[in-house]
């Protein structure tokens, strides 16, 4: 949660599969914290996708709930950016992976061009061989850092590449805050924010 780009709390923790039952009481515990009233809030910022089906559709579904009850607008941001954001802010190109089974992952690369986030290569589902045509793309001179939410499952699809150096970073809720202050002018209306999923699901259609 922030105010004005500040931010003044945030809860971190990973609920799995208890998102549906656990997300009212966070966001009650966060209020707490903060001191803040839901009536205070102005904007929701969340994650769209890419990442887990379950985890992408219930947290998509609490935040444009709790918008549409309270009035405000959205402000959807993809994983991926809110992977980089911290990164490409100490001027580094960032390159953000999320394990997505199927023996790829989803990734992204991002730097920094006058102040704002710029997209070097759009999200996407790939394998081993699109994520060497990522590598391609940074310039040799330039500083990068490969990041991951999985490292253990990565390594086992790229464990001779330099993504052997990547460090392990999940999205907070401090970044999304920060980062929804930044986009506020992209606010959508609740009832149209869409998921970003990039492939199909594993059954079932999407």
């Amino acid at each position: 949660m922030s105010i004005d780009g500040t931010v003044i709390g945030e809860i971190n923790v990973n609920i799995g599969r208890e998102q549906a039952s656990k997300l009212p009481e966070l966001v009650n515990k966060l209020l707490d914290l903060t001191d803040i009233a839901l009536n205070q809030i102005s904007a929701v910022a969340l994650t769209v996708g890419p990442g887990y089906f379950t985890g992408v559709r219930v947290g998509l579904a609490y935040g444009c709930a709790l918008a549409k009850g309270l009035g405000i607008s959205v402000i959807p941001l993809t994983t991926l950016e809110v992977m980089a954001f911290p990164v490409v802010r100490m001027g580094v190109v960032a390159i953000p992976i999320i394990w997505a089974g199927r023996g790829g992952v989803y990734c992204a690369a991002y730097d920094n061009k006058d102040g704002e986030m710029n997209v070097l290569c759009p999200p996407l589902f790939c394998c081993a061989t699109n994520l060497h045509e990522i590598a391609t793309r940074i310039p040799s001179d330039v500083p990068s850092q490969w990041l991951c939410d999985d490292k253990s499952r990565i390594m086992t699809l790229f464990p001779e590449e330099k993504v052997s150096n990547c460090i392990h970073l999940i999205p907070s809720g401090g970044n999304i805050a920060q980062l929804g202050h930044i986009r506020r002018n992209m606010n959508t209306p609740a009832d149209r924010v869409q998921a970003y999923y990039l492939r199909e699901p594993d059954f079932g259609k999407n």
